[in-house]
């Protein structure tokens, strides 16, 4: 079980900055539910649980894409509205590798 802090984000300029083109590290579009960006450390395409108490979190997700080096202990759960990515905020959570 790895401690990580978990924030979230979108699709929009504010996230992902202007030269976003609406696809993830791996190349693909990012679902909500399903999409999440982490460590470099793992492996796009690696499935995780992630366990955030008291949130609609406590399933599998998929690392589709990067975070920056300095956010190595965050994971970043994909939303398709930034008003929900910010109201999201930063909680803490955990998660298990299930499979890479």
């Amino acid at each position: 079980i790895i401690a990580v802090a978990v924030t979230a984000f979108c699709c929009c300029d504010k996230c992902c900055g202007p030269d976003a083109i609406g696809l993830t590290a791996s190349g693909r579009k990012p679902v909500e539910g399903i999409t999440v960006a982490a460590s470099r450390k793992i492996p796009l395409g690696t499935m995780i649980h992630l366990t955030v108490p008291g949130s609609f979190t406590n399933r599998p997700f998929r690392v589709d894409d990067r975070l920056a080096k300095k956010y190595d202990t965050r994971v970043d759960i994909y939303m398709d509205d930034h008003k929900k990515a910010l109201q999201w905020g930063l909680k803490k959570g955990s998660f298990t590798i299930i499979k890479k």
